[in-house]
């Protein structure tokens, strides 16, 4: 019989998003990278879309689709996120599914998961449940199909959570052999009630190679598969990823021959190949090519070996257990002993965290209900239903939910309202992430964000009800120790790390205020509406005057309205602002609620007011605002960031031309001191790396860059002896044939685009040897190259040579074998 093999990938990144504004910060430890989704994405996910298989001389000679031909799970909140800021990568993905279903007899390779990543036997049954429906129905959102199977997090499972998978239609989950605790032969003298004896299977002594029927209280059952323990620990911590030759043949030779069909099968997270192994991608590609070209084994996924091999054997689990914790669940609720391994930490905050959560869960589940009840025919069942929200906002779709699940017609108050309540309990699931537990301190991105999430909640909540459990919700926090003696517990860390994330309507008008008076930077931070701009879920209108003034305290001022509604619970609020520009960076914005009286008092005399701002009358200020002052700081993180480099440029190009002046100033020292292979002071030389430096990267800021110019600054450096900085060229450089590339692709028969595209790369690449990421580049040139080929067979004449060579000629430049330059 054969021998089967499937690969399964768990991608999964944590919600990230300020659950205020509904899209991720910029993190400062995923550096270079905006964030660490966006990091993950460059180092794997986007990578098992288009990866290489290189021949002997490291030319690529083969792209792949990893996705196509494995099994593999997208987390929702990543999936979600990829299709807004992945968009690549999230249509290399779905694309990967419908080829899937072509190889593997109609079973698509992409499973579903538990919606957030919630640790199920922890759950209740209510938020298992919904875990499942939104998994479910996100899934469907995305790949237009039912999913076969589901991801459970970390694969903690307990009996409930199989009942509630096979109670919606999930056929099949995944579990670790360290989690089967008996197996017995099915037959039909189980199915007469004759008990067959049980054979243990305990410390993974289960056959991993069929799949085992689990049989439910309930009377449901669902297939149970448990992954190959060993060899997935060698894909994930053994090196076996080193080699992907070597990673086939540990997959076919997992299972012998027999008189029935074996499964050979690993699961491991997904950012092993790519993430947590550098080429972790193009090992997995060239291990599923050799086996594919072996034809010892045949590639399958969970469907379609079930199809095909239905389970002989029943099978029963060890209760409250997962893949990543010796001592079943306790790793999410308890000082276990299971963590990263940060010398001298403890991780006693683990229970306390978790019991501040349970409960704040369950007052706000007493208080969804009695609220709901207001407005709803059934809380719980229009909660189950909100995922259609969650993935769609439209005011269409909230109208059609509104109108399916309210009990009497809403007034616009009444369903501000009940998004309320339907967002304090998005966050009450989001708030239990397994991440939140999984890391060495309380104080990690992982656990404040769960936090966030609590936060939410509760204000969200506050706002409906007037009450706060933030006391008692701090007082439980304060009995989880931090590792970090500043940072004392968790009360301590909810203060400083997550209260000032939180956005009020308040702050941003003031942002829209602040803005104002950098008319140039709206535009590239935020996406225009009609009449507006918006911010992740914040939509904001405004009719706001701005001012330029010449005066030593006041080089612009802005004042008027403004106002702004949430996209996700429909609530507006219009204010009055005022904002001035006094220098640098110091900025200040007044904001006050909107009316009759403070237009009147503040509008009509926006002389008046822009002098108390350029006098930095405070007094007044706090008269006319009540306190409700805001500074540069108040502005969002992205976009603080990006002003602070605008009002910085002015300053760089001064810098810059008086460097320019000094180094031509001494190139009569350069040239004599080079003769005499003397090097010019330290001093001297950085200054001339600044101003060469700044030479390159503007030629490289031009659609035709001057190669000899190029040229000529290169050569100086050297003959100087002269520093570069290298990062900030590679950057510019990398910009410069990425949006070539794309313009080629565009227009992939115009020699001399080619030829300009190639010269540049083959100087920086081949005479420089410089260092470049040539992975976008490569996939533009192939999907080019493509259109290439379908333009040659549909029209005639066929491609000029001209086009034809330039295009070899450019294909070899990036790296690719001869056979896969042809047209």
């Amino acid at each position: 019989m054969p021998r089967y093999i499937c690969v399964h990938g768990h991608f999964y990144q944590p919600p990230r998003e300020n659950p205020w504004l509904e899209f991720v910060e910029a993190q400062e430890s995923a550096s270079p990278w905006h964030d660490w989704n966006d990091r993950v994405t460059a180092e794997c996910y986007r990578r098992n879309t288009a990866s290489r298989i290189l021949d002997h001389q490291g030319n690529i000679r083969k792209i792949c689709n990893n996705y196509s031909r494995m099994s593999f799970n997208i987390g929702p909140t990543l999936l979600s996120w990829l299709k807004e800021n992945a968009p690549f990568s999230y249509q290399g993905i779905l694309d990967a599914d419908v080829k899937g279903m072509e190889r593997f007899s109609g079973h698509g390779p992409a499973l579903a998961q538990v919606y957030s990543h919630m640790i199920m036997p922890l759950a209740n049954r209510r938020d298992k449940t919904t875990q499942v429906k939104w998994g479910i129905r996100d899934f469907e959102s995305h790949f237009g199909r039912a999913p076969e199977g589901m991801w459970l997090a970390e694969t903690a499972v307990d009996t409930e959570t199989l009942d509630v998978l096979a109670e919606n239609g999930i056929r099949f989950t995944i579990l670790a052999p360290k989690q089967a605790s008996a197996v017995r032969p099915l037959g039909k003298g189980i199915d007469k009630g004759m008990d067959k004896a049980w054979l243990d299977v305990k410390w993974e002594k289960i056959d991993t190679g069929m799949p085992y029927l689990c049989r439910l209280p309930s009377g449901r059952n669902i297939t149970l598969f448990f992954y190959d323990g060993h060899l997935s620990q060698a894909i994930a911590f053994g090196g076996l990823l080193y080699d992907g030759g070597n990673y086939a043949r540990h997959l076919i030779e997992a299972q012998p021959d027999g008189t029935s069909a074996t499964l050979s099968h690993v699961a491991t997270d997904g950012e092993s190949y790519g993430h947590h192994h550098r080429n972790g991608d193009m090992a997995l590609a060239y291990c599923l090519n050799t086996i594919d070209e072996a034809h010892e084994a045949e590639l399958t996924i969970y469907g379609e070996f079930l199809e095909n091999n239905p389970p002989t054997y029943e099978v029963r689990i060890v209760e409250n257990s997962s893949w990543s914790c010796t001592h079943g669940v306790e790793r999410w609720r308890n000082d276990c002993g299971c963590s990263n391994g940060t010398p001298g930490y403890h991780q006693k905050w683990r229970k306390p965290l978790r019991d501040a959560l349970d409960w704040l869960r369950d007052k706000l589940a007493v208080l969804f209900e009695y609220e709901g009840a207001k407005y709803l025919k059934d809380p719980w069942e229009a909660r189950e239903d909100y995922i259609q929200l969650i993935l769609n906002r439209s005011p269409e779709t909230v109208d059609q939910w509104i109108a399916a699940h309210a009990s009497h017609p809403l007034t616009e108050e009444e369903t501000v309202c009940v998004l309320k309540l339907m967002e304090s309990q998005r966050s009450a699931i989001l708030m239990y992430t397994s991440c939140g537990w999984f890391f060495d301190d309380i104080s990690g991105l992982e656990s404040t964000q769960i936090l966030r999430y609590a936060a939410r909640a509760i204000g969200l909540t506050h706002s409906l009800t007037g009450l706060d459990f933030n006391l008692k919700f701090e007082r439980l926090l304060e009995k989880a120790p931090s590792n970090i003696p500043e940072l004392m517990n968790g009360k301590r860390i909810y203060e400083l790390l997550v209260k000032p994330s939180q956005i009020s309507f308040e702050r941003m008008a003031a942002h829209y205020g602040m803005l104002a008076l950098f008319p140039d930077l709206i535009s590239g931070l935020e996406s225009d509406r009609e009449g507006g701009i918006s911010v992740g879920c914040w939509n904001m209108t405004g009719r706001v005057t701005r001012e330029p003034v010449s005066s030593p305290n006041s080089q612009a001022f802005a004042a008027g309205e403004v106002e702004i509604v949430s996209s996700v619970t429909r609530e507006r609020k219009s204010f009055i602002l005022a904002a001035n520009h006094r220098q640098k960076t110091s900025v200040i914005c007044g904001v006050a609620p909107n009316s009759e009286e403070t237009r009147k008092e503040l509008l009509e005399d926006t002389k008046a007011l822009r002098e108390i701002f350029a006098a930095s009358n405070n007094e007044k200020m706090v008269k006319n605002f009540d306190h409700k002052l805001f500074s540069l700081r108040h502005i969002l993180h992205d976009a603080r960031r990006a002003l602070l480099a605008q009002l910085l440029r002015r300053d760089v190009a001064l810098i810059e031309e008086s460097l320019h002046t000094v180094v031509h100033d001494y190139d009569n020292l350069f040239e004599f001191l080079a003769t005499l292979g003397v090097n010019a002071p330290d001093v001297i030389r950085s200054a001339a790396g600044i101003a060469l430096t700044a030479d390159i990267v503007h030629g490289l800021e031009t659609n035709i860059p001057d190669i000899q110019g190029l040229r000529r600054n290169i050569s100086l450096t050297k003959q100087r002896n002269v520093p570069l900085d290298n990062a900030q060229i590679t950057v510019v450089l990398q910009k410069w044939t990425v949006e070539r590339m794309t313009e080629l692709h565009e227009s992939p028969s115009n020699p001399a685009a080619i030829e300009r595209l190639n010269d540049i790369l083959a100087f920086f690449l081949g005479e420089l040897a410089w260092n470049i990421d040539l992975y976008e580049i490569q996939n533009l040139y192939f999907a080019a190259q493509n259109k290439l080929r379908i333009q040659t067979s549909l029209q005639s004449p066929s491609l000029s040579p001209d086009v034809r060579a330039s295009f070899q000629k450019l294909g070899k430049t990036l790296r690719f074998s001869d056979y896969f330059t042809r047209i």
